[in-house]
């Protein structure tokens, strides 16, 4: 009878090829691969042994204990997780979802080594039902993710990133949520099916083909049909009347037939509606909390902003601001500085740095953060603090300088002051 060898894992595979003599490098589907076809034709050619990959340093594997709810796993958060995929512009996408939702997860077990946490699961390939990967992930006791390796051809460690890890990791965080992982259910689990109905799967058909009474009379439509009455098809002014009535409201919108019509000239707006109290661009950052704020819109910006560089309501709100973090951009300006591209780049949302110190402070940040509440007895609250009584004076000797060095580049010429909690700055 032939062996399962989809089944095997790594090292076990890497052995029986050694018998043959073959080849033990690449990934589990190569190694499967292989291994059928030197033991369908019996080949015992011998080959060079390659190098080994990287592999994570792991506990023993008989201590490791299957993931229930009686476990006292503390799991990893859905932020942690976040932290952890960010590094490679990756999040907990659907994909990983659909495949824990659907029970890809053969088993996840869990063992506690050298204070840190190590999660061992297997999890079925999408395309293939013979093909098992067996992932390893390293966690720490504050639920971060230190490492993770996968035997699928894109999961090489120590910081694999693949489907089947996301799937892992999602596992664990819904295990911290709920006490509880879905895994895949076994023959004895499921209740008999065959006496049910099946459902009946066929090709779309269009309305068009639809066998409905009235229907000739609905689609059969002639070429050029136009509902509007006559007096009102091919009218002269339609395009400003459509324009007016059903374009020039209050809000924004995304849709397609707003691209048929250029941008406002604001200059223009503002001359035309002289009669206003205010002209449109002031009212506009008015509404768009700029020139004028609530502290209690302030108190309700600052929370919803706390985590910063993965909010995007973050990013939305520096991109209307002129924020501390750019003043050594402005006052470095020199003659061959162009002062309209600087204007458009303090006004575009910039792309989120991947450097070694963000990310290490990105996951390292509430440990040092409880580390310093246990040596001082302070608590921090993550959340940031505003200053009116700073940005006013600060507004009075820059705004000068705005006018001279931008003119018309800029439209607002205030920035929101944000800075983390005293406690933390230290």
């Amino acid at each position: 009878m032939a062996k399962n060898y989809g089944s095997m894992t790594i090292p076990q595979l890497k052995l029986e090829l050694d018998k043959f003599g073959a080849k033990k490098s690449g990934r589990k589907r190569e190694l499967v691969e292989r291994l059928e076809a030197y033991a369908r034709n019996a080949h015992c050619s011998r080959a060079e042994p390659a190098g080994q990959d990287y592999t994570m340093d792991l506990p023993d594997p008989d201590s490791y204990q299957d993931l229930n709810s009686d476990k006292s796993f503390p799991g990893s958060p859905l932020n942690e997780i976040t932290t952890y995929l960010s590094q490679f512009n990756k999040n907990i996408e659907s994909k990983a979802k659909n495949l824990y939702n659907d029970g890809f997860i053969r088993y996840l077990r869990t063992t506690e080594y050298n204070s840190l946490w190590y999660v061992r699961g297997a999890i079925r390939a999408e395309m293939s039902k013979s093909i098992v990967y067996i992932i390893d992930i390293e966690i720490g006791q504050d639920g971060s993710v230190l490492k993770c390796q996968c035997e699928c051809e894109a999961g090489m460690g120590p910081f694999a990133h693949c489907k089947h890890v996301s799937t892992a990791l999602y596992a664990c965080a819904c295990f911290k949520q709920h006490g509880s992982i879905k895994t895949e259910q076994t023959c004895t689990q499921r209740l008999q099916t065959f006496h049910r109905v099946k459902p009946h799967k066929g090709s779309p058909m269009k309305v068009v083909n639809l066998d409905m009474p009235g229907c000739d009379e609905v689609c059969n439509l002639p070429e050029g049909f136009d509902p509007r009455p006559e007096e009102f098809r091919n009218h002269p002014g339609y395009k400003s009347w459509f324009q007016n009535v059903c374009l020039s409201f209050k809000g924004i919108s995304k849709t397609p037939i707003y691209q048929t019509f250029p941008p406002a000239n604001m200059t223009g707006f503002d001359i035309d509606h002289d009669y206003l109290q205010y002209q449109g661009s002031f009212e506009c950052l008015q509404q768009l909390n700029v020139t004028k704020i609530s502290e209690e819109e302030a108190r309700i910006l600052n929370i919803k902003t706390a985590d910063q560089a993965l909010s995007n309501l973050w990013h939305e709100e520096r991109c209307k601001r002129i924020h501390s973090s750019v003043f050594g951009r402005i006052c470095k300006m020199t003659e061959r500085t162009n002062p309209e591209k600087l204007a458009e780049s303090l006004v575009t949302k910039a792309l989120r740095l991947r450097t070694s110190p963000i990310l290490h402070g990105q996951k390292f940040e509430k440990v040092a953060v409880k580390k310093f509440e246990e040596i001082t007895g302070q608590t921090v609250h993550p959340t940031v603090d505003r200053n009116d009584k700073f940005i006013s004076e600060m507004l009075k000797k820059l705004d000068s300088f705005y006018e001279k060095c931008f003119k018309p580049a800029l439209l607002e010429k205030r920035f929101f002051k944000s800075y983390q909690d005293c406690h933390c700055q230290k």
